[in-house]
């Protein structure tokens, strides 16, 4: 008789331990999918993809200038950088890579909603920091402004309008233009952005590419920030 209860206690002992070696399993599978889980998300974020913001979130409080930078200067690899030989992190050699798109790609290849689409979106940006051109490509199409810093934009502009032409919109695109514009001239674009939002204006593309911001919030004149020219060029 006591050596079946003994027997029985040593059963029941196998059978705690076999449940306990399973829970242990399945913990270190949970725990070990939990940390899989979170490396994914902290290579996600600021991994430098683009989020195809059309307007730069900023974090209220703190140091409005850090604010405004990690804002506006993306860091890492774009989505399509791999493909083209382009990261954030290398501007100075990115720069080139984008500029020869523009002349791989001739604006004379674009079909005809490639080329409506291409100058609604270059009809919005310029180098405004080292040109005087108002904007990297004229109504018609044609380049407006010759440095690399004018063919980057209209390189990158092609390349996206030809090869992912349904996954970014006008918008989308021309805030991609402004997140290089500012890896170009950080300094310039970090002031313009810190004056936008120590004046209560939204940091979209439209107003880091108004060549008149500061001007415009000098003069007070708040309610024209971001309008388009009425004319580009000469006639």
């Amino acid at each position: 008789m006591r050596d079946r209860i003994k027997n029985n206690w040593e059963l029941i002992g196998v059978a705690i331990l076999a449940l306990l070696v399973v829970f242990n399993s399945l913990q270190v599978l949970s725990v070990s999918a939990a940390i899989g889980g979170q490396k994914t998300g902290f290579f996600n974020i600021g991994s430098g993809s683009s989020s195809k913001d059309t307007s730069f979130k900023v974090k209220q409080g703190g140091d409005v200038v850090q604010n405004v930078i990690a804002a506006i200067i993306p860091k890492g690899m774009p989505s399509y950088g791999e493909d083209i030989g382009v990261s954030y992190d290398t501007p100075e050699q990115s720069i080139n890579v984008l500029a020869n798109l523009d002349r791989k790609i001739p604006t004379s290849q674009l079909s005809a909603d490639e080329k409506t689409r291409y100058i609604n979106v270059t009809t919005r940006i310029s180098c405004e920091f080292c040109c005087g051109a108002p904007y990297v490509v004229d109504p018609s199409g044609r380049d407006a402004c010759g440095c690399a810093h004018a063919a980057s934009f209209r390189g990158l502009t092609k390349y996206l309008l030809k090869n992912e032409p349904d996954k970014w919109t006008n918008e989308q695109v021309l805030a991609e233009l402004t997140r290089w514009k500012a890896l170009y001239y950080p300094k310039n674009m970090v002031e313009k952005g810190v004056a936008a939002v120590e004046n209560g204006i939204e940091i979209t593309p439209a107003v880091l590419n108004d060549k008149d911001l500061l001007k415009k919030i000098k003069a007070g004149d708040k309610s024209n920030i971001g309008d388009l020219p009425t004319m580009v060029g000469g006639c």
